[in-house]
């Protein structure tokens, strides 16, 4: 027989797959061990990192990007350098100093707030382009220095000088933590949260910024990891995550400046847990003692009767012992082929014997039944496997990771209050400038702002009755009196296909004006004039609620209603679970985070008020999250999924092999007992061929065989009646 064929190597794979699903059970959740530091405690600091990373970098693109375009403002009318300054202060208070001056001689045109610190610098080299923001020190520490080329009236062009120091976003932070940015030689620029006293945990940041700087991501991906500190002699250890500022193409102004930003904290060393430690070394005692039945099972219920029935029919062939009846076994399709042997067999006896009826089709279940009764005990091995994990709602969740999904949320949340207020200050930046324009200057001031902003949807004026003067991008949602309003982001709609959240400003109003901060404590005025306005793009928030490992993100209103999310969502609509209000109720003032252990799997939820005192905190808008503990890379989840995949194993090897019996074997077999007992039967004419070189092949040329012989002996038997035929009337004649 064929090694590759047959019955044979099914049988054999079967059992070398599942002594294989057996080992590798026994090794990968029988060897599973508790770690103190979970891979889910690990990824809370290095996703920490990345968020820190991300808004800080937002910020460094938005603070260049807001330098850039005020000074862009006056290359078609050039204005004093003091009132360039005022109007920047007026618009924009994120800087601490602000200077102009001349970059040939160095001479200082005009300063605003504290010193900006340029000594040093060689600004003689600047021409057409302005630097890319440095670090510098100084006496009150180190500063961010952003450039810009803005023109002047009696100087020509200048160099405009922002200062401020590299400030970490508003993130919160638990007790035991610490988040740190450092620069590229590990000085440290900023820090928040608990201080770090021990040279270890000195040593450990040092580690993960020196990581940070050997990593080389793919293209498309930010560096960053995590790593675990020695534990001390009580268990405790430290945890470290890291992420760099740099973008992952490079193209942004944190690019030159190597910030990697590091968060630690401790970890108490009794964070995880195994609720069956013994369940892979009990499976896969299982499926060994169940491999080597199955393998028993079928070599005794098919492949013995299939050899047994390939050697009658050889010797039937062969003419050995022909008076020796055929033995068979008595079930399936084995036991109909050699019934027709049998009847073969005496018609090769007797030439003569008249071939019997052929039998009945009947749907009997043949060699499919010993198969399908294999496939059922490997089921019952890999079912409750299947369905043993993720369903237990008593799996523990580290209070580090639970503190870190409200903090990222708290982080999310502070993301998009930043974004809408910079696109606040942003309109009201364009203000002064479009408040005596033209229309077709106003209409391009709008689409410069639109091109440099990925934010806005479309960018509008509206007259004193709400009619439009001048726009840029989409089609205004609502216009007429009722357009009009006070200043500060709202929402335009409260119903339809998709959210209208919007920044306003009034053109009468003065940008000076504290009430009209967006963060101020005074409502703005109503306006008197002309007012601006700016629709956010929908995808542009959900964007910002986009990160690795924080699961579902919904940003909702006051109403507990979505207005955009980072996966699907319906506008207006409730939360998809729930669940959720409980801890929308705990977060009305500061995020709160649970998990919710009632009404189905377990999930940590986690609520975060966007926060602020000016318009966008007034709109009692938050963001919420919801990851299912499922998901969380606990030392549980991860034997459940290890238990989980060697069930798939296992039912993937029983449907390979034993559906190659039934394909390679049993359907063959099916097909070659119907043409044998047709042949039995008196079928002459109907020629066996063989499909595969195996044993049912075998039987198949043993049958052809045996038919040209029945063939053959039927010819003979004509040849000899034809003779008698014609000599009996002459003799009657006679």
């Amino acid at each position: 027989m064929p090694l590759l064929g047959g019955i044979r190597p099914p049988i054999a794979l079967l059992l070398v797959l599942l002594l294989a699903v057996a080992a590798i059970t026994a090794l990968a959740v029988g060897g599973l061990r508790v770690d103190d530091t979970p891979q889910a405690v690990r990824e809370s600091h290095q996703y920490a990192a990345e968020d820190t990373a991300a808004s800080l970098r937002a910020g460094l693109h938005e603070s260049a990007t807001d330098l850039r375009r005020a000074a862009a403002r006056y290359e078609s009318a050039p204005a004093e350098p003091a009132a360039v300054l005022a109007a920047l202060g007026q618009a924009y208070h994120k800087w601490r100093g602000t200077v102009v001056v001349r970059p040939d001689t160095g001479r200082l045109l005009a300063a605003r707030g504290e010193t900006v610190p340029l000594s040093g610098l060689d600004l003689t080299k600047v021409t057409d382009t302005a630097p890319a923001p440095i670090l510098v020190p100084s006496a009150t520490g180190t500063r961010l220095l952003t450039f810009a080329l803005v023109a002047t009236k009696d100087d020509g062009r200048a160099l405009l000088v922002a200062s401020d120091n590299l400030r970490l976003p508003g993130i919160a932070t638990r007790k035991e933590q610490t988040i740190q940015v450092l620069d590229a030689a590990g000085a440290v620029l900023d820090t928040t949260g608990a201080a770090l006293d021990a040279e270890a945990d000195r040593k450990l940041v040092a580690a993960a910024r020196e990581r940070a700087a050997r990593q080389r991501p793919l293209p498309g991906e930010t560096a960053s990891g995590s790593l675990a500190g020695n534990p001390d002699g009580k268990g405790v250890r430290r945890v470290a995550g890291w992420a760099a500022v740099a973008s992952p193409d490079g193209h942004d102004p944190a690019a030159p400046l190597g910030l990697t930003v590091v968060s630690t904290s401790t970890v108490d060393g009794k964070v995880g847990s195994l609720r069956h430690p013994l369940l892979g070394l009990a499976a896969a005692g299982a499926l060994l003692l169940l491999a080597l039945l199955l393998a028993w099972y079928l070599i005794r219920s098919l492949q013995r009767p299939l050899l047994r029935l390939f050697l009658e029919s050889r010797r039937l062939t062969r003419g050995d012992r022909p008076e020796q009846p055929v033995r068979g076994p008595k079930r399936g399709e084995a036991a109909r082929i050699a019934r027709a042997l049998e009847e073969l067999r005496r018609q090769l006896l007797d030439p003569s014997r008249t071939p019997p009826a052929a039998p009945a089709a009947k749907r009997r279940p043949g060699t499919a039944l010993p198969l399908a009764l294999c496939a059922v005990l490997v089921l019952g091995w890999s079912g409750p496997l299947l369905f043993l994990g993720g369903n237990d709602s008593d799996v523990r969740v580290p209070t580090q990771v639970v503190a870190g999904q409200r903090d990222r949320t708290d982080t999310a949340a502070d993301r998009i209050r930043q974004a809408l207020n910079e696109g606040y200050a942003d309109l009201r930046s364009l203000a002064p400038s479009l408040t005596d324009a033209s229309v077709g200057k106003a209409e391009n001031l709008l689409r410069a702002t639109l091109t440099e902003h990925d934010r806005y949807r479309a960018l509008y004026v509206l007259g004193a009755n709400g009619e439009v003067l001048a726009k840029a991008g989409e089609a205004p949602h609502r216009t007429g009196p009722e357009a009009l309003g006070a200043s500060g982001v709202l929402l335009l709609n409260s119903s339809g296909k998709e959210p209208r959240i919007a920044a306003r400003v009034a053109l009468a109003a003065a940008p000076a004006d504290a009430s009209t901060e967006p963060d101020g404590e005074g409502a703005a005025p109503e306006p008197k004039g002309p007012v601006l306005v700016g629709e956010f793009k929908t995808d542009f928030l959900g964007s910002l609620l986009v990160r690795p490992g924080l699961g579902r993100v919904w940003l909702v209103d006051d109403r507990q209603r979505v207005l955009a999310a980072n996966e699907g969502y319906s506008s207006f609509g409730e939360l998809p679970d729930g669940r959720a209000r409980k801890i929308l109720a705990d977060a009305k003032k500061s995020a709160a985070a649970d998990v919710v252990r009632e009404d189905g799997a377990p999930v940590l939820f986690a609520a975060a008020p966007l926060g602020g005192n000016g318009s966008v905190g007034k709109l009692g808008w938050s963001v919420v999250t919801a990851h299912p503990v499922s998901w969380l890379h606990l030392d549980q989840n991860r034997a459940d999924r290890r238990v989980m995949l060697a069930g798939m194993l296992g039912l993937a090897a029983a449907a390979l092999c034993l559906g190659w019996l039934f394909i390679a074997v049993g359907l063959p077999l099916r097909r070659l007992a119907a043409s044998a007992e047709a042949l039995a039967a008196g079928d002459r004419r109907t020629v066996l061929y063989p499909v595969h070189h195996d044993e049912v092949g075998a039987v198949a040329r043993s049958l052809e065989l045996i038919r040209q012989e029945l063939v053959r002996a039927d010819q003979a038997e004509r040849a000899v009646r034809r003779p008698a035929a014609a000599a009996t009337p002459t003799a009657t004649a006679r």
